[in-house]
């Protein structure tokens, strides 16, 4: 067995030479790889880099897209809701021009003969300018409400064209502006003292009701107390073109001091007609208070040159003013206290103006009688199953003649309208607001038919939001 024993050779000898070039094949290898992932990590940010970049490319190229798309559409949509709104306007001149052209004659005509007939004051109104929402919706709405519009009337518009808009909305709201109080009546670079006095007279009366006492009786925004006298007076000084402090009594007349210019914000008088409503604001003793209680009821647009109120026009919420116009009638003297004092209590006018503003609503003012009639008469002034009925009974007429109103008021086709038109399409919606004098002559008309740019109402003024 151990014959057949194999001896093995014995292992070599590993020298200093092997090792170190061993090290040399490891370390060459080590360093080759470093090197190698060196440049690994360096691909490696670059093709971060580069992603980052790519990315940031992209979001700004996206973004800007979104952005520009956004604008066009902005833009488009302006442009299509300033035009809706010019068609509207447009819309709404032409139902003037309708109104004055042709309703206007013909409700005359047909009141004339039924009171003929019956013999007595059948008050009867047709303004086609109060309806200007729904005859729009005609020409505005999709084709299922012009179809449905259409249908209410009889009236088969599958074959007509025109008619409806695929997108968008349009309205108008038509209104009177000579129902009101004209404080520039009294203005201008030469104003006219009995005008002022009318003027003046409408003012006090409108504010005399008791129920605005408390605004009188506390300071207001500057801390200063205010009454009535003071306030009417300053409306008018603001608009005339002199220095002279307006007073009833001419001879107690003084030079004007209201120290505008002395305010913590200082400003100058204007000295000449009002150009807004709005402007009454800077007048001294004015404030929100104030012009919330008053603004409604005034205007600077003139429909005649004796600044009277033209109760035809008298829309809304009317009260107040009837009971002004009454008051103003029966002061013929505003530096006098009224004769029957009872004038003065709300309890007793009230009602009654409120029965003639809901007469106003239904069929408009047709005549001063008929306002004299209801004052004079008001047990006969109310339906039967009205609930005030009863107290249309206790109530004491107000004596008035047809003269003494004739004084502050008239009634007659309206002059002045306010249009204000609306065009909406996506998110943008434009607003024009246009007031038209219709019996005024065009100064410079630029239109081959200027009688019938006037018939649809000159424009005193323009203003797009």
């Amino acid at each position: 067995m151990n014959a057949h024993r194999q001896t093995l050779p014995p292992a070599p000898r590993v020298g200093q030479a092997y090792w170190s070039g061993l090290r040399g094949t490891l370390g060459a290898r080590f360093r080759a790889r470093r090197e190698r992932d060196r440049q690994s990590g360096v691909a490696f940010l670059i093709t971060i880099a580069s992603l980052s970049l790519l990315i940031a490319l992209v979001s700004q190229f996206t973004y800007g897209t979104t952005v520009d798309s956004a604008q066009a559409a902005n833009a488009r949509d302006e442009v299509r809701a300033h035009y809706l709104a010019r068609s509207a306007l447009s819309l709404s001149r032409l139902l003037i021009k309708i109104q004055l052209r042709f309703v206007e004659p013909i409700m005359q005509t047909a009141q004339k003969m039924l009171n003929d007939q019956t013999g007595q004051d059948l008050g009867i109104s047709l303004r086609v300018t109060d309806y200007a929402t729904p005859i729009l919706g005609f020409f505005a709405g999709s084709k299922m409400e012009t179809s449905l519009l259409a249908g209410l009337i009889g009236v088969d518009t599958t074959l007509a064209t025109g008619l409806g808009i695929p997108a968008g909305h349009m309205d108008a709201t038509v209104t009177n502006e000579d129902g009101k109080i004209d404080i520039n009546c009294g203005g201008g670079p030469a104003p006219v003292r009995a005008r002022q006095i009318m003027v003046f007279r409408l003012l006090q009366a409108l504010m005399a009701s008791p129920r605005y006492n408390w605004l009188f009786e506390q300071r207001n925004a500057e801390g200063q107390f205010v009454d009535r006298t003071d306030l009417a007076r300053a409306i008018i000084d603001w608009a005339d073109g002199d220095e002279q402090a307006f007073a009833v009594d001419a001879n107690a007349a003084g030079p004007e001091d209201y120290r505008y210019d002395q305010r913590d914000d200082p400003y100058q008088a204007h000295n000449n007609n009002y150009d807004t409503v709005d402007e009454t604001n800077l007048v001294r003793g004015m404030d929100p208070d104030y012009a919330e209680a008053f603004s409604s009821n005034l205007t600077v647009y003139a429909s005649n040159t004796d600044c009277k109120v033209n109760l035809a026009s008298v829309k809304g919420d009317c009260t107040p003013l009837i009971v002004g116009l009454v008051r103003a009638a029966l002061f013929p003297d505003p530096s006098k206290p009224p004769t029957d004092l009872s004038i003065l209590d709300d309890n007793r006018l009230y009602p009654l103006a409120s029965i003639l503003c809901e007469r106003s609503q239904a069929v408009g003012f047709d005549s001063l009688d008929t306002v004299v009639g209801v004052l004079s008469n008001p047990a006969g002034s109310i339906a039967r199953d009205d609930p005030r009925y009863q107290l249309m009974q206790t109530l004491t007429g107000i004596t008035i003649t047809k003269k003494q109103l004739e004084q502050v008021a008239y009634v007659g086709p309206p002059r002045i309208y306010r249009v204000v038109a609306t065009g909406e399409s996506g998110k943008v919606k434009k607003r024009i607001i246009v007031v038209l004098d219709s019996a005024r002559i065009l100064d410079n008309p630029v239109t081959i038919n200027p009688e019938g740019e006037r018939a649809a109402g000159v424009i005193q003024y323009w203003r797009e939001e």
